[in-house]
Order: C-alpha cells, then sequence, then structure tokens
C-alpha cells in the first residue's frame, strides 16, 4: 500500500491509497449542459421518454441478469471474520463485540460494532463499525458515486476525503473529527468500515488510522470472497 499526497480540508486528492492488485477508480461524469433559453420542448420530451425507456430497459436486464455480487455472501458472524491485521498494530481488540445479520429481497446485509484498546493497558481507545450491503434489486452505483462526491459538504467541520485505488471496483476514505472510515463498492456489493477514536491527539490518530482501515477492509472482502464464514 502506498500513500498520495495530502488533501487540503474539503478537497478530493486522487490517487490517495494504493492497495495491491487493484485498477483505478472511474473519473466522474462531467455536469450536464444547460438548456438554451427558447429552445423547443419537443426534442426534450422525445429525448426524456428515449430516456425513459432505455433506463426501465436496464432495469429489467439487471433484473434478468441478476446482481453482481461477485461472489460474497454476508454473515452472522461477521466480527469474527474481522481480522484487523492492519489496525492491530496500534490497537488491541476488546472484549465487547456484536454481529447481526439480515435477509431481504432487496438486499442482505451483515454489520459488526466493537471496541478497540490502547496497547499499554485495557481502557477504550475506539469505536468500530463493519458493514457489508449485498444489493440485490438496484444497483448501488450512482448512489454510492454520489455520496463520494458529496462527503466533504455533507459532513460538519473538515473532511479530507480520498479516493482508494486498487480496492473493489472504487473506493474512497473519509478523514473528519475523531473518525477515519472506508467505503468500497465491488460490482452491487459494498463495504464500509468506520473507527471513533475516543479522543484526537496522542499517538494513534483518525489520519495514522485511515491507511489501517483501508487495507482491513480488503482483508475482510478476501475472507468474505473466499467462503470463510
Amino acid at each position: 500500500m502506498t500513500y498520495g499526497s495530502w488533501a487540503a480540508g474539503g478537497a478530493i486528492s486522487e490517487p490517495e491509497l494504493v492497495v495491491s492488485g487493484g485498477g483505478t477508480v472511474p473519473a466522474e461524469p462531467a455536469p450536464g449542459t444547460r438548456r438554451r433559453p427558447g429552445r423547443s420542448l419537443g426534442p426534450l420530451l422525445v429525448g426524456a421518454v428515449a430516456a425513459s425507456a432505455v433506463w426501465g430497459a436496464g432495469l429489467y436486464a439487471f433484473g434478468a441478469q441478476g446482481p453482481d455480487l461477485r461472489g460474497y455472501r454476508v454473515s452472522d458472524r461477521l466480527c469474527s471474520l474481522l481480522t484487523m491485521p492492519n489496525l492491530a498494530t496500534v490497537l488491541d481488540r476488546g472484549s465487547r463485540w456484536e454481529s447481526t445479520e439480515s435477509a431481504h429481497p432487496a438486499v442482505d446485509t451483515a454489520d459488526c460494532s466493537g471496541q478497540l484498546e490502547r496497547k499499554e493497558g485495557s481502557a477504550r481507545a475506539a469505536t468500530l463499525t463493519a458493514s457489508v450491503v449485498l444489493h440485490k434489486s438496484v444497483s448501488p452505483a450512482e448512489e454510492f458515486d454520489a455520496a463520494r462526491a458529496t462527503a466533504a459538504e455533507r459532513i460538519p467541520g473538515r473532511a479530507d476525503v480520498r479516493t482508494v485505488t486498487g480496492l473493489g471496483d472504487r473506493a474512497y476514505t473519509v478523514v473528519h473529527g475523531r473518525t477515519a472510515e472506508v467505503h468500497v463498492l465491488d460490482g452491487d456489493a459494498e463495504f464500509a468500515l468506520v473507527v471513533t477514536v475516543e479522543r484526537t491527539g496522542g499517538r494513534v490518530t483518525p489520519a495514522r488510522l485511515r491507511p489501517l482501515v483501508a487495507g482491513d477492509v480488503d482483508t475482510l472482502m478476501r475472507r468474505l470472497d473466499a467462503g470463510t464464514r
């Protein structure tokens, strides 16, 4: 894993982290053009109908082909599968952990939450949440891209948003306040890992945790894909 340059507060810097074996995040689409005053509505209405037909056909094709879940499955013991080899270099795993799982025709989900402790003692140092969402009805790609593009605007205060390459189809990390998080989309499977430290300053900071959460979500994805459940 390699590091890129730091971004200004609220900005997006590409690339940020490179995870071995991966590709690049697609460029964001250019903004749409604005309709000029006085233009006839006829062609626009025809275009809207055509676009609706294409969109409907796309949804139908998605349903016919089925979701692209890349072999992932949710697990009711997600916490056990979250081995955290990177976070373990600076924090210890606490004793309180809980996994949940849910199934629905539209989405399957798995969640894990727990506590991380300081290396030098048993005091709680951070909280962690992990989630896996398998989208089986509608592709999450557009919403994922929108969430990434607006992350710096939606999060109060200074938010440092960066792209990660080599992790799923597309991924990004966010550092804000006392929190470091990573979000990944791989096919129609979505992953998130969020760590919030008890207080800022000291040896373990959100900025230091940024590459660690990216590395650990990569490990979790490999375990879920390998069938170790």
